[in-house]
């Protein structure tokens, strides 16, 4: 008896919490279909990813993320806009490693890291002064705009570059023109003599798009766009000028190359005379007012050694 009575509740039982057993499969069913959809969009976007550069650190950080919704957000960009970013991140050396639309997408991503930074940051103490209470909110905005930061910097990092080792680009190239090579060979020895940096990846690649049967003038076009940096812009509408008028090109190199070299003493000349001036901020700040205080006060011990200094002074002393 007692055996059936407990068979008739374990059935009750099962019977009460079938529905929840059956939500719960379903739940589970549709959350692998859909890890398996994700899984197998990005297996395919990793195997379609062979012509990428390495990608930036703050890329790898989010990339799950932004691989997953660079998609949508790209029918929110304007070609404008698109056009733009894609101009920003040439000149940074970074387009074949970020897509404008995944760059828009990891602003917004690092936006909802400062968010949760903040609430986290908020939560941990809620009684935080007004000055720290600024410095958590602060964070949101900071986390949106911190790739563009990043991208700036990179822009400036690699312009400073350029400028140092472009002048030593073209003496190279005009030495190699004028023991007898093409400039096709002559462009290779110089490559090959640089350094590592954004000087050799860009002429290695305009390099290799001539070699690959590309209109040199259009070659040409194609690095003053991704570089976007004056002095490589006048290199390159110099060469087409003479490439359409048929001068010679070793000539027009020589004075590329003087007018570069000119140009970099001028600008180091320049940065050395700002020298100067910058440092008279901190001295004012820093080195004066302790000066001041030095001889200031052995100003006023000799003041009353001689009893010269008034009675309150000389109480404040002791």
């Amino acid at each position: 008896m007692f055996d059936q009575i407990a068979a008739y509740f374990n059935e009750r039982e099962l019977v009460s919490t079938l529905p929840s057993i059956l939500v719960a499969i379903a739940v589970t069913a549709a959350t692998f279909s859909i890890l398996k959809a994700i899984t197998r969009k990005r297996s395919k976007l990793d195997e379609d990813e062979d012509w990428r550069d390495p990608p930036p650190l703050i890329y790898k950080l989010f990339k799950p993320v932004v691989k997953l919704f660079a998609t949508d957000v790209r029918s929110f960009i304007s070609e404008k806009g698109y056009e733009k970013l894609s101009q920003r991140l040439s000149a940074g050396g970074v387009n074949y490693a970020v897509m404008p639309e995944e760059f828009v997408t990891l602003k917004w991503v690092c936006l909802v890291v400062g968010a949760v930074t903040a609430i986290f940051l908020y939560s941990v103490n809620e009684g935080l002064g007004p000055e720290a209470l600024v410095i958590v909110v602060s964070s949101i905005p900071i986390g949106y705009i911190y790739p563009d930061l990043w991208l700036n910097d990179r822009i400036r990092f690699r312009r400073r570059v350029v400028e140092k080792d472009f002048p030593f680009l073209l003496d190279l190239l005009v030495l190699s023109m004028r023991a007898g090579l093409n400039y096709s060979s002559s462009l290779g020895q110089a490559i090959s003599s640089l350094p590592n940096g954004p000087v050799k990846d860009e002429f290695g690649k305009l390099l290799r798009e001539i070699r690959a049967g590309k209109i040199r003038r259009q070659a040409l076009l194609d690095l003053g766009a991704r570089m976007n940096i004056p002095s490589v812009n006048n290199f390159v509408a110099a060469m087409n000028q003479a490439e359409e008028t048929g001068g010679e090109i070793v000539e027009v190199l020589t004075v590329q190359a003087e007018q570069k070299r000119s140009e970099r003493f001028s600008s180091a000349e320049e940065q050395a005379n700002k020298a100067p001036v910058k440092m008279l901020l901190p001295m004012m700040l820093f080195l004066f007012p302790i000066v001041f205080m030095l001889v200031g006060f052995i100003m006023v011990v000799k003041l009353a050694e001689t009893n010269l200094l008034p009675e309150f002074l000389v109480r404040m002393l002791v």
